[in-house]
């Protein structure tokens, strides 16, 4: 599927596909009015429009229809009737059930993973995330070929069996798989890229933006950084990890990363695919969760952005939570931090809190140099925050700094000075501390 096209239509057409859609209870549950309301704005993001809407409670998913063939039938009536042609579930079916419901219903039938998959699809902007997509879109559809095929099948064994229909199956797979290796081999290509420059930002202190889609990232990172990324009121608006520098009031700088958005049941094949920008979350030194206070369902939201933490194993990862759209309620969040990324209230607290995360990730430490020149100087006020520089008449200098790479890092470099020289580690030092030359 091009990056330009949806499930349901051009995105240049005016004309929303209408559609219905199926929401299904299981084991014991109640229909989730939050859920639904989700659904519904996939389908918009997907580009379409939901009509009518069918619910059903079941212990367990019906083996060949996922609802049962009793409510299959009744939602091919309502399909029938209403004049729609396409299906959206709620849930992900597998391709029997697929292919049996579209049977049945005559109607596109689509699963949650599917619409999801077409978003990004639809949302990718750069090369990369457009390869990325299509990586997890074939992955995704290479074990339901065989249902595009089925009227072209012959079945039974012996002479004169295999039809055309498996033939073209075959080379469909075939070259499925041949465009997943190409996939693969490029992207493996640009990791190894985005890894150099990754290790040019070594020793400077990363934080990564992460929470639900549409919770207001990208409107924080140009907020704080005035990065001037894409942001608009749309799921999964972002897809591709963004990295500016944030220099610190009281000296020093941050790298701050936006990264794609999660969801529930965040389909597996995403999660594979988009693996390496992932690892900007993992690979921080601070996460911002970033939560959208004026979301009704908000605690249930921010329980599935730490699940997928943890799934993509970042989950001991330090993290604050950020309560953002503070100016859409009137209620104040229990918790750590509320602000409005769209107003700036709460701004200014969150980069102060930024300032003594950086500050108390730092080696901190004492230094004594008897004959301290210019070039040792400025060595340690780039690779170092300096709170204080004291010089007497000699020469000599007392500095008490936060070593970025560490005191080793230090320690090698006075190394090669002939000057003697002293450092005495400072163990509870940075937070509390002001950051004044």
């Amino acid at each position: 599927m091009s990056s330009n096209q949806t499930l349901f239509r051009s995105v240049t057409d005016q004309e929303l596909e209408q559609v219905l859609l199926v929401s299904v209870a299981l084991n014991g549950t109640d229909i989730d009015p939050s859920g639904i309301a989700e659904m519904i704005r996939l389908v918009e993001s997907a580009g379409g429009e939901v009509i009518h809407q069918i619910t059903q409670k079941r212990p367990r998913p019906d083996g060949g229809f996922f609802v049962g063939r009793g409510k299959a039938e009744e939602i091919s009536g309502v399909a029938e009737n209403m004049g729609l042609t396409t299906l959206v579930f709620n849930h992900n079916l597998s391709p029997g059930q697929v292919n049996r419901l579209e049977e049945m219903s005559k109607c596109k039938v689509i699963d949650r993973t599917e619409l999801i998959l077409a978003i990004f699809a639809i949302q990718a902007r750069t090369p990369q995330a457009k390869l990325r997509i299509e990586l997890a879109q074939l992955g995704y559809m290479l074990p339901r070929l065989s249902g595009m095929w089925h009227h072209l099948d012959r079945l039974g064994a012996g002479i004169g069996t295999r039809g055309p229909g498996e033939t073209q199956l075959e080379v469909d797979r075939r070259r499925a798989r041949t465009r997943m290796s190409s996939l693969e081999r490029k992207l493996d290509a640009i990791d190894a890229g985005a890894k150099v420059r990754h290790s040019r930002r070594e020793g400077m202190f990363s934080v990564a933006l992460a929470g639900y889609t549409n919770a207001g990232k990208s409107t924080l990172l140009n907020r704080i950084c005035d990065a001037g990324v894409h942001a608009e009121d749309r799921l999964f608006a972002t897809l591709d990890t963004t990295s500016r520098r944030l220099d610190l009031p009281g000296g020093g700088s941050v790298i701050v990363s936006d990264t794609v958005g999660f969801i529930e049941k965040l389909p597996k094949s995403l999660l594979a695919s988009f693996r390496s920008t992932l690892d900007v979350v993992r690979e921080a030194d601070l996460i911002l969760l970033v939560a959208d206070t004026a979301d009704q369902d908000k605690l249930a939201k921010l329980s599935t952005v730490t699940d997928t933490l943890d799934k993509i194993d970042a989950g001991q990862v330090d993290r604050i939570t950020v309560w953002n759209k503070c100016d859409l309620t009137d209620s104040s969040s229990a918790g750590d931090l509320s602000v409005s990324a769209l107003s700036g209230q709460g701004i200014p607290q969150l980069i102060e809190l930024l300032e003594q995360k950086r500050r108390k990730a730092l080696a901190w430490c004492g230094v004594k140099v008897n004959i301290c020149n210019g070039e040792l100087e400025y060595w340690i006020r780039t690779n170092s925050i300096v709170d204080s520089f004291i010089r007497d008449d000699t020469g000599a200098v007392e500095i008490v700094c936060g070593l970025y790479l560490g005191l080793n890092h230090l320690r090698k470099k006075l190394g090669s000075q002939k000057s003697p020289w002293s450092i005495v580690p400072f163990t509870d030092y940075g937070a509390d501390q002001g950051g004044d030359d």
